[in-house]
């Protein structure tokens, strides 16, 4: 063991808190020229060699997921034959990229990719442009930072989908499932290469669709804990979505969503997720717990109500937090096991803070954010950035933003936040990141006072308007 992975153990033991069906011949043809994609310059572009990260490679090659769905020699995605190869490669190479848990979500990928390939002309254009702009984003730049052209005809695509179904009156439920299904797929591009904006009128466009789906009676909140365990993967999916997104850009959600505390007690539902939660689609592609989940939405409902000052719901809050299970999925590669656990501990500081901070309404000078914020960066002291574990905690960075009062905490955010991609189109979305960091601290310390979390809603506003 390296001295700095030994480093790393002791800053992970030290915070472990003990529990208190294949196309018709006319459509391949029909499509193919779509994989062929608007003349756009393009240059390929690997990471250069850099001592002070990671070693990228390391953790994505050891289980990357580009052979995951079908293993393919280099195919010309403009042959015909090719189609369908082709864009089981490409996504498999973009689920590779983005995903915490790659070969575990093989089959999913693979299935999605089947399902939506034979189901109708439209439905076959979004999985063709979904695979040919995921599968070029890995170490592809685009010259001078442009937009890559496919990315609005997607969006088009996707929206008009969207709407093509909510004009049904009375839609199969398939039909339901395969639109959110794709919608979601689309947002979470839009998400690392696109900009954030066309995710956010995804996630409201979708909203209808979801809503459908869902068992409880229209206007009824939605059992989060039961949801988690649908069978449709596509609920719970949309529903981290919309909580994740409402968390980190302050906003309500756009549903209600009923989660008892304690959640973990044996007798709510939320016991089979926390059983489970090393094992859920969530957990594979981002790295979150679902049980971590239900304390962030149970944490903004709350905030949704206002300031909480009842010491009870706290302590609750703060127990379920605590208990958290360690990371348990296991990897051959050690090096991954130490990444993977120290993305649940950082989110769990991050959960710590915005628990203070969002729903308690502390300022960032009080004790317990502070030790929180303390607990965070020790880990990232710890180990150098990289793919692992930096691009699976950028939105905790941006949660724990409003309690770094000092230059070198702050410093620290910026960088990691800054040094996550270098020239693509997701360096546009960071810099809006920063822009609305640099302004609530520049606000605050211009005011002579230390940053609230109702700063983080006016710094939004400023910066990227929502």
């Amino acid at each position: 063991m390296t001295p700095g992975q030994a480093s790393l153990l002791e800053a992970l033991f030290s915070l472990v808190q003990p529990p208190d069906l294949g196309p018709s011949p006319h459509r391949v043809h029909h499509t193919t020229s779509l994989l062929q994609g608007p003349n756009v310059s393009m240059v390929t572009n690997r990471l250069p060699p850099d001592s002070k990260r990671q070693d990228e490679d390391k953790g994505a090659n050891m289980e990357n997921g580009v052979t995951m769905i079908r293993r393919e020699p280099v195919l010309d995605k403009t042959v015909q034959n090719n189609a369908l190869p082709f864009v089981l490669r490409s996504y498999s190479i973009w689920i590779g990229r983005i995903a915490f848990e790659p070969l575990k979500l093989r089959e999913i990928a693979r299935d999605f990719v089947f399902s939506h390939f034979a189901d109708g002309e439209r439905s076959c254009l979004i999985i063709i442009l979904l695979a040919n702009i995921g599968g070029s984003s890995p170490g592809v730049k685009f010259v001078e930072g442009e937009s890559n052209p496919t990315n609005p005809i997607l969006q088009n695509a996707m929206q008009c989908r969207l709407g093509a179904v909510k004009s049904l009156h009375s839609p199969e439920r398939s039909v339901l499932v395969k639109s959110l299904d794709s919608a979601i797929h689309t947002m979470l591009l839009h998400f690392f290469v696109s900009e954030v904006h066309h995710a956010i009128t995804l996630r409201r466009e979708a909203a209808p669709i979801f809503r459908r789906l869902c068992p409880e009676p229209p206007g009824a909140p939605i059992n989060l804990p039961s949801l988690l365990q649908n069978p449709l993967r596509c609920l719970g999916h949309l529903a981290h979505i919309d909580i994740h997104f409402s968390i980190v850009a302050d906003l309500p959600t756009l549903f209600r969503y009923e989660v008892p505390i304690p959640i973990s007690r044996p007798s709510n539902l939320s016991r089979t997720v926390l059983t489970s939660q090393s094992d859920g689609i969530l957990q594979w592609l981002y790295g979150i717990p679902d049980m971590l989940i239900m304390v962030f939405a149970k944490m903004k409902s709350l905030r949704q109500d206002g300031p909480i000052q009842n010491e009870e719901t706290i302590a609750l809050l703060e127990q379920e937090l605590r208990e958290l299970r360690p990371y348990s999925g296991l990897s051959s590669e050690r090096f991954l096991n130490l990444m993977r656990s120290v993305v649940q501990e950082c989110w769990r500081q991050a959960a710590f803070i915005y628990l203070y901070m969002a729903v308690c309404g502390d300022p960032s000078g009080t004790s317990r954010v502070k030790q929180a914020l303390k607990r965070y960066l020790k880990l990232m002291h710890a180990i150098k950035p990289g793919r692992l574990p930096d691009e699976f905690l950028l939105t905790s960075l941006i949660l724990i933003g409003p309690s770094a009062e000092r230059k070198h905490d702050r410093e620290v955010i910026r960088q990691r936040i800054t040094a996550i991609y270098s020239r693509d189109r997701t360096l546009s979305a960071n810099i809006n990141i920063i822009c609305v960091i640099e302004d609530y601290w520049a606000r605050a310390n211009a005011e002579g006072r230390q940053v609230l979390w109702s700063d983080v809603a006016v710094s939004q506003r400023r910066g990227i308007g929502v």
